[in-house]
């Protein structure tokens, strides 16, 4: 046996679900391909239902595998998340800075997953899209920049009151 079988043969494997949520457009799949692919694509197809990829990591004495549910924004599929959720180690609930709507949205989910959700669920809100925020004025959107909506001491101050990473 090869010294690369034995270390795999030896190794413990650990699997998680992990499941992606947010409002539609806040760049839940771009994440996911990052997570997955090590890419970024500036144009991606909205995801209908949900869209399944498996990540595995590899350390020295273990291995973990990811099951990450990419789940469709739009709210003609909201009642097909708890399918998607159940079950899931892990939420990444994301919403998108410029939007205050996909904030408010994030908070739903958050509350959703800690009312229904396994109780032990780790549950992480990630402000996406900071790149598309001008940084000389914060205060002032220009032509083809906006403005953020959601500070970061804002999403700060609601992921600790709701304990979330």
């Amino acid at each position: 046996m090869s010294n690369s079988q034995n270390t795999q043969a030896t190794s413990k494997l650990f699997q998680y679900k992990l499941v992606l949520l947010g409002e539609s457009a806040v760049g839940k799949s771009s994440i996911a391909t990052c997570l997955v692919k090590g890419k970024f694509d500036a144009v991606q197809e909205s995801t209908i239902g949900a869209a399944f990829f498996t990540q595995t990591l590899a350390f020295e004495d273990h291995s973990v595998k990811f099951e990450i549910w990419d789940t469709a924004g739009q709210e003609r599929y909201h009642s097909l998340a708890p399918m998607y959720y159940r079950g899931a180690q892990a939420a990444i609930v994301v919403y998108d800075v410029t939007k205050e709507e996909s904030f408010e949205r994030a908070v739903n989910w958050v509350k959703e997953l800690q009312r229904q959700a396994s109780s032990q669920i780790v549950i992480a809100l990630v402000g996406n899209k900071l790149d598309l925020v001008s940084e000389a004025a914060e205060g002032s959107a220009t032509e083809q920049r906006p403005i953020r909506a959601i500070s970061t001491e804002h999403a700060k101050q609601t992921a600790t009151k709701y304990g979330l990473l």
